[in-house]
């Protein structure tokens, strides 16, 4: 057996949700049986609501041993720590295959150590486009600390829809929706990468996945971006402004598309199956 295992969570996001679920879709084309598992039971319903099939739900990295056994393939996207009993994973498990989303080398000795943002191409679902809508604003899937509440003056008259995060609070809108257009559930996520001219967003890998798209992307800095997501985004031909920049969408324009490497992947993992 295949396991997929995305860790997700208010803070994390479900960055590492949406890379193995493109690796899933690609597993399901080739007519391999995988099996998903999360560690959040806010992500499993995301998951759902995209078409992704019912995940065993476990706590941490830690725990993957308690469903998987000695011949199975284990993928891991996750930015926990890797250490303790899962330096040992490689030696348990038929053969582990770890998605590198940490900007460096990580050591993990025994494993298929992926890189993915790799030069033009990274991991993301490709759908079909019908685009029928201008212009819409993904923070990500968390606002923990109410950045979009600090920044409205940006989206003002700009004719942006929202995305409503997984993690938003509730009742978060109140405020923010006098300043945006319609709203866009987390259901329709997938939906809106094929309908929107415009994707605005200070999510990385939402980012990659809208360019890769081909809707016209732009990553706005709210926060003090980290110079290894700038490398990324660059290397990409993704474009940034920051809060002191004007918001012009018409300024946008079209990215260089981005290689999707799912396909490469699932080929590598077959290779152990």
């Amino acid at each position: 057996m295949i396991y997929l295992y995305a860790h997700t969570n208010h803070k994390s996001g479900l960055d590492s949700l949406r890379r193995v679920a493109a690796l899933y879709w690609q597993f399901e084309k080739e007519g391999v049986e995988c099996e998903l598992l999360f560690n959040d039971y806010r992500a499993q319903l995301a998951a759902k609501s995209w078409g992704l099939p019912l995940a065993t739900t476990i706590e941490t990295i830690k725990d993957i041993d308690a469903v998987a056994d000695i011949n199975d393939v284990i993928v891991i996207d996750s930015p926990e720590p890797i250490e303790g009993k899962v330096l040992g994973y490689p030696e348990y498990f038929k053969k582990v295959i770890y998605l590198d989303s940490s900007f460096g080398k990580q050591e993990f000795n025994g494993a298929k150590v992926i890189d993915i943002f790799h030069k033009n191409s990274s991991v993301f679902r490709e759908v079909e486009q019908n685009v029928s809508k201008k212009a819409l604003f993904i923070y990500g899937d968390s606002d923990y600390e109410k950045t979009i509440l600090k920044n409205l003056e940006n989206f003002k008259d700009k004719e942006l829809n929202l995305y409503w995060g997984n993690y938003f609070f509730i009742k978060y809108e109140d405020e923010m929706m006098q300043h945006f257009g319609e709203m866009v559930e987390t259901e329709d996520y997938y939906e809106a990468l094929s309908e929107y001219e415009y994707i605005v967003t200070s999510s990385l890998q939402i980012a990659i996945e809208a360019a890769g798209n081909g809707v016209k992307t732009l990553f706005l800095d709210l926060l003090e971006t980290s110079n290894s997501t700038k490398e990324i985004l660059h290397k990409f031909d993704i474009p940034i402004k920051n809060t002191t920049q004007a918001l012009e969408l018409s300024t946008i324009a079209e990215n260089e598309k981005i290689k999707n490497s799912s396909e490469k992947i699932i080929n590598i993992i077959k290779n152990y199956v």
